[in-house]
């Protein structure tokens, strides 16, 4: 009978040691490789920039975006109001999301192959790495459009209801009305309008005024001006005088001041104070709508009109976008105060509006109506693509 100290130190749960050595041995080597698979798979999308509320959805799963989270094939992320995220595409591409924003990763590649981003709704800056000969491919696709890209800077903003837009700088981007082959170059300084259901689309200069955007979130943007590297400086006159203008072109918004010692806080209650004063400009724009358009409206397309007004203030406002702030800092009493103009972009007026109408019938004298009230909202768009930039 053999005690437990005479068991020989060259045989461990009856097989020799150095056969468990060389087992333990493989294992580790299959448990490395695994991992390295693992890790392979992981390679996508990179998080390096995030301000405010940003989510990512993978399947059912929702959680908050970090730095550094790694973004796979089909998953989504999305941008909440005053928020903003920059990825990183495995060859280098920086791509920034603006506020109210949702981009699904549909496709990645690495060199070869084609990196695609679907931009379902929102507005994006997207900073594309050359490719080189004709191994790799990097699109954004919209419901409207497929914009082809092998090395350029790129703003596209999409919205359901009013299209795509694409600005191109430095370089030159193929872009086609979506199921059409149709591809029309976007030179260097040109931008492209692609609307739901056009097979066709010519390019056109960008206007001269127009102020091109970067990558650069604008928390990092308000940084660099509170360390004194690079700001464009606006006084609260000039801001005044983009709100004026703003209004002129049919398109509601509001100038709010917020001062604390956090800059966050700051920023929260000036654009809380830049939405209320919104909801009374909405509601004048809604009042001299109702005068104009629905005057003579009677019996249920008038309740219908009715009912539908009383939501479009409160239902517009909630989606509201800052379109310009100032941020100034007393280092003395180390208190900052930011200025916050804030607007309806008018692609979602037009749409609150066209919902109600719709559902007031066919009226004859209503329908001249709409058409008159759907083509000054159309105004409003195209000034707001191509007079104003936000941030």
């Amino acid at each position: 009978m053999q005690t437990e100290s005479s068991v020989s130190p060259s045989v461990v749960g009856g097989a020799p040691l150095s056969l468990r050595l060389v087992a333990v041995s493989i294992l580790v080597m299959v448990a490395c490789a695994l991992f390295a698979a693992v890790f392979a798979e992981g390679a996508g999308c990179t998080v390096k920039g995030v301000m405010g509320t940003v989510k990512v959805i993978r399947g059912k799963s929702e959680r908050p975006a970090q730095l550094n989270m790694v973004l796979r094939e089909s998953d989504k992320i999305a941008t909440m109001a005053e928020s903003e995220v920059r990825i990183e595409t495995p060859n280098g591409s920086e791509v920034r999301l603006k506020e109210n924003t949702v981009v699904e990763v549909a496709k990645l590649a690495d060199g070869a192959g084609v990196t695609k981003l679907k931009v379902n709704d929102g507005s994006v800056v997207a900073n594309v790495k050359k490719m080189i000969g004709d191994k790799g491919a990097f699109e954004l696709e919209t419901p409207t459009s497929l914009a082809a890209i092998r090395g350029t800077t790129v703003e596209l903003d999409s919205r359901k209801s009013a299209g795509t837009t694409v600005k191109t700088f430095d370089g030159t981007v193929q872009v086609a009305p979506v199921g059409s082959k149709n591809y029309v170059p976007v030179g260097h300084y040109n931008m492209i309008e692609v609307a739901p259901g056009q097979k066709d689309a010519a390019s056109r200069v960008v206007p001269s005024f127009y102020k091109q955007k970067t990558t650069k979130l604008l928390s990092e943007e308000e940084t660099a001006a509170l360390t004194g590297f690079r700001r464009v400086i606006l006084t609260l006159a000039e801001l005044d005088e983009i709100r004026s203008r703003l209004e002129g072109d049919g398109i509601a918004c509001g100038v709010g001041i917020g001062e604390a010692t956090d800059e966050m806080t700051a920023r929260t209650v000036s654009a809380d104070a830049a939405r209320a004063e919104l909801a009374v400009a909405m509601g004048a724009q809604v009042q001299r709508i109702s005068e104009s358009y629905a005057q003579n409206v009677n019996g249920q397309a008038k309740k219908i009109w009715e009912e539908g007004v009383r939501q479009i203030t409160d239902v517009s406002v909630r989606g509201s976008t800052v379109h310009t702030t100032i941020t100034q800092l007393n280092a003395n009493k180390k208190v900052f105060k930011v200025y916050s103009l804030m607007i309806i972009q008018p692609w979602r007026a037009k749409g609150l509006f066209s919902s109600v109408v719709n559902k007031m019938g066919d009226e004859g004298e209503l329908r001249v109506k709409k058409d008159d009230m759907m083509n000054k909202m159309d105004g409003a768009i195209q000034a707001y693509n191509t007079r104003y930039h936000d941030r």
